[in-house]
């Protein structure tokens, strides 16, 4: 059952989001610099609280007493960090924001950059994204480890889901949007994205209405927690893996399932074609596997193969080919050589051949 201590006031120019689970240390330092940042602006913020034990709450209430501008729902328990942020959308929905700001608690992101973002959106951006990796951005802290994890999962998402690429920092879960437009959406959005939202957030928002939402990056350093423990884990990393094939409509896994039975087909026609030459029942091997993979690729991927992408394919195989043959020219070890070319093919395959978002409700 939820809980709500604060009130709501008149419809505001912004509305800050902050999901919280043991966050008071960094809330009494938080919530002074977010109404200081904000003067000029008619803001409110929403806290939503998932069982704090730390005394979080009276933090909350304690500034929704001296302020009468933020509002805490209390949910008693951990119900997932993107059903909280669902939650304290909704909330900012029903006061009738005109944007709505969706922020970590634990001053990773610094309230500095929200008036920015705000003044985006105010400004007709419909989506302003506080981002590491533009110009002026940058990540102050981090083990090596988990740089090369944020930089793999963004180079994931903008690979399998061309839509995000013109986004740098697509896996930010710090973010401006324009309150009508998040409105229209609220709903498909699922409890367990998370701090993946804006990945379900960009692809409904292009099936939605293509190239005509406007979407931004404003740049700021990231630092590490000073209070308290990060929830990322393991759990974490895979349910991000798994979102993103779900969004990419399966594209991977859909191209691996089209190259096995290529594969199979072109060593059918290798054997069956051996008694006209090397040359030849190689080329015949080559020739049947490459369209079949990419026929049922294109069968799998959206129901209706497309000759245009039979000539981009060709010119993959061949060129991965090549590759291969001049690996083996330097005498690399097999699986090296199979290894290389092997990922040459699969990436240039999902680069080239467009890939069409998933469904857009992510349960």
């Amino acid at each position: 059952m939820l809980n709500f201590i604060g009130y709501f006031i008149r419809s505001v120019d912004t509305c800050i989001v902050l999901p919280t689970i043991n966050e008071a240390e960094n809330l009494r330092i938080l919530l002074p610099r977010l109404s200081n940042v904000l003067i000029g602006y008619d803001w409110f913020i929403v806290v939503v609280d998932d069982g704090s034990t730390d005394g979080t709450q009276d933090v909350v209430n304690d500034y929704v007493r001296s302020t009468g501008r933020a509002k805490l729902i209390e949910r008693g328990m951990r119900l997932g960090l993107g059903s909280a942020i669902k939650t304290g959308i909704k909330a900012c929905i029903d006061m009738g924001a005109k944007s709505i700001a969706v922020m970590d608690a634990d001053l990773q992101h610094p309230p500095e950059v929200v008036p920015s973002l705000v003044k985006s959106v105010l400004s007709g951006v419909d989506l302003a994204i506080a981002s590491r990796y533009v110009r002026g951005g940058g990540i102050i802290g981090w083990s090596l480890k988990r740089l090369i994890i944020s930089k793999g999962a963004t180079y994931m998402a903008r690979l399998l889901m061309p839509w995000t690429r013109s986004i740098k920092d697509p896996v930010s879960g710090f973010f401006a949007m324009n309150a009508e437009k998040l409105k229209d959406i609220i709903d498909l959005l699922s409890d367990s994205s998370g701090y993946k939202l804006i990945l379900e957030i960009l692809t409904l928002m292009h099936t939605k209405y293509g190239n005509s939402f406007r979407a931004i990056e404003v740049p700021y350093t990231f630092r590490e927690r000073v209070y308290g423990t990060s929830k990322l884990g393991t759990n974490e990393l895979l349910n991000y893996a798994a979102l993103v094939l779900k969004l990419s409509n399966y594209s991977v896994l859909k191209y691996l399932v089209a190259l096995l039975i290529g594969s199979f087909i072109g060593y059918l026609a290798f054997n069956l074609s051996v008694s006209f030459g090397p040359l030849l029942s190689n080329l015949l091997s080559i020739e049947s596997s490459l369209i079949t993979v990419i026929t049922i690729y294109q069968l799998l991927m959206w129901g209706k193969p497309r000759s245009q992408y039979y000539v981009s394919y060709h010119l993959i195989k061949y060129l991965a080919i090549s590759i291969k043959l001049l690996l083996y020219a330097v005498a690399l070890p097999v699986f090296v050589v199979l290894i290389v070319s092997g990922i040459v093919q699969v990436l240039m395959t999902l680069r080239v051949i467009p890939i069409n978002p998933g469904i857009a409700h992510v349960a």
